[in-house]
């Protein structure tokens, strides 16, 4: 009889995707505009050698940040998502929106981001997986939790910035 134990297939890595497959897929978000609250916390560290006191401060929340986005920038939400992979290098694998639900990786020499989350026009919640490798060849992996959430309708403009740009509201 043959034994079948252990012979247990894993399924293939998703195919590699173009910056433009990917701003396909994050052209469906629908974003409504206006200020954005968003809320960032750090809820795992782990690395070879992390010291307890490192790992310690690393975890937790982080200051609230508030910025408006225009009814152009909404439009376009794959700017903001791929703005930090456009270093060269990066690769971007298995985004995909079912719903509201958005998954995706994006991998740069150094550093893999791996994203889930449930986008709507209003707000999102998503959990954010990076693997940074460390001088010493290392990996640390960060655990991030991120809410956001449409609060209201921007500040008048300044008459300094243009009129697409984002700019950062103190929170309240």
């Amino acid at each position: 009889m043959l034994a079948l134990a252990g012979c247990r297939r894993e399924a293939p890595p998703p195919r590699a995707m173009s910056r433009a497959e990917v701003a396909d897929v994050l052209g469906r978000l629908g974003i409504a505009p206006g200020l954005w609250e968003m809320r960032t916390a750090i809820v795992d560290a782990a690395g070879p050698n992390l010291p307890v006191e490192a790992r310690r401060r690393m975890i937790g929340p982080r200051p609230t940040i508030r910025h408006c986005i225009t009814p152009e920038q909404a439009s376009r939400p794959a700017d903001h998502f791929l703005s930090g992979g456009g270093r060269p290098g990066c690769t971007y694998r298995g985004f995909a929106l079912a719903g509201p639900r958005l998954t995706g990786t994006t991998i740069c020499p150094g550093v893999t981001t791996r994203m889930s989350g449930t986008y709507r026009p209003r707000g999102f919640d998503a959990r954010i997986e990076i693997d940074q490798r460390m001088p010493d060849g290392a990996i640390l992996t960060l655990s991030v939790a991120s809410l956001g959430r449409r609060i209201g309708a921007c500040p008048e403009q300044s008459p300094l910035r243009p009129a697409g740009a984002v700019r950062e509201v103190p929170s309240a």
